[in-house]
């Protein structure tokens, strides 16, 4: 089984390593490779990444034309609306777009996101205390052990019930 999962993330590695396929680089269009990733936001530095790829098959990646469709694919992308989209999906950003506005909603969305992984942890952690606690004895030291798990389930529950209870912070100006 070890075996298997050590051959599985090995394979996963050289996949994440290679951007471009021998066969991708020679029929590569690299206006509408640069248009998708400045589309999906991606970090610009891919470009290297294809060119070295493209370097091992004898191929020269056009970087300029890449960085034109880059340019033309992040106007969608750094639309206000995607900021909050991409941000509440956990995805990375790479600094790939000038709008205030974009960054803002990426910011608020990122909020909701780690929000949301948050009360998703602490529902596990509940879950693995209320396991604990069926599993517990009548014991004496049993009993102490409740007591803890029980305080602990309490602050979670408590931190959880925050966590979905919005706050509002309301600012005058005179």
């Amino acid at each position: 089984m070890n075996r298997i999962l050590t051959c599985a993330a090995f394979t996963m590695f050289l996949s994440a390593c290679t951007t471009m396929s021998p066969d991708e680089c020679r029929v590569a269009n690299w206006q509408q490779i640069g248009y998708r990733d400045g589309q999906n936001g991606n970090d610009p530095s891919i470009i290297q990444r294809y060119s070295q790829d493209c370097a091992e098959a004898g191929v020269v990646a056009d970087s300029d034309l890449w960085r034109k469709g880059f340019q033309q694919g992040t106007v969608l992308y750094c639309s206000p609306d995607n900021g909050y989209r991409v941000g509440k999906q956990g995805r990375e950003y790479y600094g790939v777009c000038e709008s205030e506005q974009f960054l803002n909603n990426y910011q608020l969305g990122r909020q909701e996101y780690l929000v949301q992984q948050r009360i998703a942890e602490i529902d596990r952690q509940i879950g693995d205390i209320d396991r604990q606690l069926n599993s517990l004895k009548d014991s004496d030291q049993d009993k102490q052990k409740r007591n803890v798990l029980q305080s602990k389930r309490r602050d979670l529950v408590r931190e959880h019930s925050s966590l979905l209870s919005p706050s509002y912070n309301i600012n005058f100006s005179f």
